[in-house]
């Protein structure tokens, strides 16, 4: 136990390698020394300590540095105006309590808490807390064990009003930044629910972009995800050029969630402050081989800030946007890959009573990538009569898909007549999708489109309808099979004669090696 109450001319205590080991307990109380001390080794009780200040000296402390202390599981930081920075990383402290712990700190500006692998909660950032600490800038906190951590360099370029990084194996703990955000002005954080090491490499300032991380980064992140199945056999085959399916972009923005392998109690999680901060604050969203059933389970979600959202190997999901989720004003990217219970992206009715006046959903939807979903049904319902910004389709491996874009129970009539709009699509790429007879279940009018490749759709009846190309005005370009081009429905305003003449893809027959290919 080490006491330094009351030592107000200390400017800076620095434990990294000078402290004993099985140091348990520290304390430093601006008010003075305790009327009593315990007999015990342990830190002197609420009662036994001053009330008020035995003179008028604030405490010169600004930077405390319990770093290494491996055993240091509880402390006591009272009365300290000028303390900067409190650094705890490496200790064995589980709760962190702002309540009783660390109390009348009201220019602390840094916390670090790197390699607290026993850390279970921070307590309380509330409103109360907050106007305690008005300049908080920056907050780490890395729960993994120390070798696997790092401390993040701080680009100081940056202007934020609070900036949060935190790798985390409990999803409980998100809960510390809850109160915390709601009170803040501007902030930045980034979220990592993870044992995994590799993400030593990601946390770090200096390699976040407003919208791609490094190029180091990027190939990490490919590395990651798996080679498609069967990569093996199609290799004796010849794989076809549109099976490669692109991998995902290493997009993460100022608000930034990310939940994978290792993580613990996330669907607890999901439940409360986790659930809220991804649907109230999250910018981009990143969720990958996690066993959950839902992202978000309760609650009413107006999805306001996301843009980009990455769903991958999540076997046991069943939707990804849950019932009560709405809106979704921002989403630009979202991609979604070996999810192999998912049966929509969102499902039908998730909407009630003001939200069916809601027009503004999906408009700003750029990419929308679909890779071995085998259980989905549709992807998205529609109660809007125009996708404004979709440019890109991109669906492999979906077995059970029959439409893309189905009716809501809600929908403007005129929907039905004229159809929906998609003004800025140019790319649409199907592949091995066998049950999809229609894109959308009514017509769907398509002026931009530029490329079609579909094969293994045998079911597909009917092409987007694009305009009457005039002079000059190259027609769209598709590759499709010749038995599924010559099933296809037409009517008078959509004619084969609006597209260039079709490639027939033959490489369905060429002659297969004469092995079993049994799993």
């Amino acid at each position: 136990m080490l006491i330094l109450d009351g030592c107000d001319g200390l400017e800076n205590i620095v434990a990294l390698g000078r402290l004993p080991p099985p140091i348990k307990y520290f304390s430093l109380d601006g008010y003075g020394p305790a009327s009593q001390r315990t007999p015990t080794v342990e830190l002197p009780p609420i009662h036994f300590r001053l009330s008020t200040a035995e003179d008028k000296n604030d405490i010169s402390t600004s930077k405390i540095s319990l770093e290494g202390c491996t055993k240091l599981e509880s402390l006591f930081l009272r009365g300290i105006p000028n303390l900067v920075e409190p650094d705890l990383s490496g200790t064995a402290i589980k709760i962190l309590d702002f309540r009783t712990m660390v109390v009348q700190v009201p220019r602390l500006k840094r916390l670090y808490l790197i390699g607290c692998k026993h850390l279970r909660a921070i307590i309380c950032f509330q409103s109360r807390f907050c106007a305690l600490i008005p300049e908080l800038e920056l907050m780490c906190i890395d729960t993994r064990a120390a070798t696997l951590s790092s401390r993040p360099f701080i680009d100081n370029s940056r202007s934020f009003g609070l900036q949060v990084q935190m790798v985390i194996l409990d999803a409980r703990i998100a809960h510390a930044l809850k109160d915390l955000l709601d009170h803040s002005k501007e902030v930045f954080f980034n979220i990592w629910i993870t044992m995994s090491p590799v993400y030593d490499r990601f946390v770090q300032f200096e390699a976040i972009n407003k919208y791609k991380i490094s190029p180091n980064s990027q190939a990490i992140l490919q590395h990651l995800t798996p080679a498609g199945w069967y990569t093996d056999v199609l290799s004796m085959v010849g794989d076809p050029p549109m099976q490669a399916f692109p991998q995902p972009p290493a997009t993460r923005l100022d608000i930034h969630i990310e939940i994978a392998e290792g993580s613990c109690h996330v669907e607890s999680g999901l439940k409360g402050a986790l659930g809220y901060l991804m649907g109230c604050f999250a910018e981009s969203l990143y969720l990958h081989d996690v066993l959950i059933h839902a992202i978000i389970p309760k609650g009413e979600y107006k999805w306001l800030h996301l843009r980009w959202c990455c769903v991958e190997r999540c076997p046991k999901l069943d939707t990804v946007f849950p019932s009560g989720s709405c809106e979704f004003p921002k989403l630009e990217t979202l991609w979604a890959s070996e999810l192999l219970m998912a049966r929509w992206i969102w499902s039908k009715g998730s909407r009630h009573g003001w939200y069916t006046d809601n027009t503004n959903s999906f408009k700003n939807l750029k990419h929308l990538h679909l890779h071995s979903c085998p259980r989905l049904h549709f992807v998205l319902p529609v109660w809007v009569s125009s996708f404004p910004s979709l440019e890109t389709l991109h669906l492999i491996h979906c077995g059970d898909l029959v439409h893309v874009f189905e009716l809501d129970g809600w929908h403007p009539e005129e929907i039905i007549s004229h159809g929906v709009l998609f003004p800025k699509l140019r790319t649409i790429h199907f592949h091995d999708l066998p049950k999809l007879q229609h894109i959308c279940d009514v017509k769907m009018v398509a002026p931009a489109l530029k490329t079609i490749k579909i094969r293994g759709c045998w079911g597909l009846q009917q092409l987007p309808s694009v305009q009457a190309p005039g002079p000059g005005v190259k027609k769209p370009t598709i590759e499709i099979e010749k038995e599924v081009w010559d099933a296809l429905e037409w009517d008078a305003d959509h004619r084969p004669d609006h597209f260039e003449a079709p490639v027939h893809s033959r490489y369905y027959k060429k002659k297969l090696p004469k092995v079993s290919f049994l799993r």
